[in-house]
């Protein structure tokens, strides 16, 4: 075999370390990692300044080319690192491939190499760096604060006797290792639940806001704050059974063109407090049959009509 047009390149030699800071001016996802073998633990010999910047390699579907693709971020101070030198035994150059989870055995030592300089992670100790509701452990998660938070509402209908509505419970039976998780510092989100006869999706907002999807396929939605929807165009919205809309505060419908109220069975108005029709033309009130009948009845009627009225 002919080696004399191939490129001498360095032994390539591996590494594993801690992230000690992610504080990357460019944004290009580096970040400063202590290296067993290579980096003393005492700070004082080696400062966390001095460290060299190690590079993030990313995933083939990530294109990392002009804004497209997804940002390299992810690990934080504390998280270990397994990576290789680009320069080879020269160990200036770091790229690092992957994080390594565990079981934290003991706080953080933010005065000594090989931890996180602020002591927040390891966040707590004795238990896997997974995510617990991947394994099944839903204590003190968003979980139980959905199983505390149940609303119920309260349908028109109930003025006739019909039941409250309350809100599904959470149907999290997740087992591992069928839960994929996405879980951020602050406490966003995202499961993808493949626990057989639990499957669901969830994504939900540090505030406690979610968008779930039930092993069903039912889905509720729930927002903490305020909600908007804005549809540029057209929208159709087909409800096959039955659709109750409660609103606990005051509620105004605007439509700028003209309006169809079509009801295939009977209708009823009921207003507990004061009603009242504005209409700037006709108002009309027919029957099919062509013997329309209005009934009214009260303590007091008042007609007051601008024009004599026709019997």
């Amino acid at each position: 075999m002919n080696h004399k047009n191939t490129v001498e390149t360095p032994n390539f030699v591996w590494f594993i370390g801690v992230v000690e800071s992610r504080a990357d001016p460019d944004a290009l996802g580096r970040c400063k990692v202590r290296c067993v073998g290579y980096h003393t633990e005492d700070k004082q010999q080696l400062p966390t300044d001095d460290l060299p910047w190690a590079t993030p390699m990313q995933p083939i579907t990530s294109a990392a080319n002009s804004e497209v693709g997804t940002a390299p971020v992810g690990p934080v101070e504390g998280t270990w690192v397994v990576g290789f030198f680009q320069d080879g035994e020269n160990a200036q150059q770091p790229i690092f491939m992957g994080t390594i989870g565990g079981i934290p055995l003991s706080p953080a030592s933010p005065g000594v190499g090989f931890n996180d300089p602020s002591g927040t992670y390891p966040t707590r100790t004795g238990f896997p760096d997974t995510p617990r509701l991947a394994y099944g452990n839903k204590e003190g998660t968003s979980v139980e604060f959905k199983e505390s938070n149940i609303d119920e509402m309260l349908p028109a209908s109930h003025l006739f006797g019909e039941p409250t509505l309350p809100e599904p419970s959470p149907p999290y039976n997740a087992s591992y290792p069928y839960n994929h998780i996405t879980q951020t510092e602050s406490g966003h989100l995202l499961e993808m639940d493949d626990t057989p006869g639990a499957e669901r999706i969830n994504i939900l907002h540090r505030s406690g806001s979610f968008d779930e999807y039930h092993p069903d396929g039912s889905r509720v939605q729930k927002i903490l704050g305020d909600g908007y929807e804005i549809v540029a165009n057209n929208k159709q919205v087909h409800v096959r059974g039955t659709c109750y809309i409660t609103v606990d505060g005051d509620s105004e419908i605007y439509t700028k063109g003209d309006c169809l109220f079509r009801t295939d069975g009977n209708q009823q108005f009921k207003v507990q407090g004061d009603c009242q029709f504005n209409v700037g033309g006709k108002f009309a009130v027919q029957s099919s049959n062509g013997a329309s009948r209005l009934e009214m009845s009260g303590p007091m009627i008042n007609l007051n009509p601008p024009y004599p009225v026709v019997y």
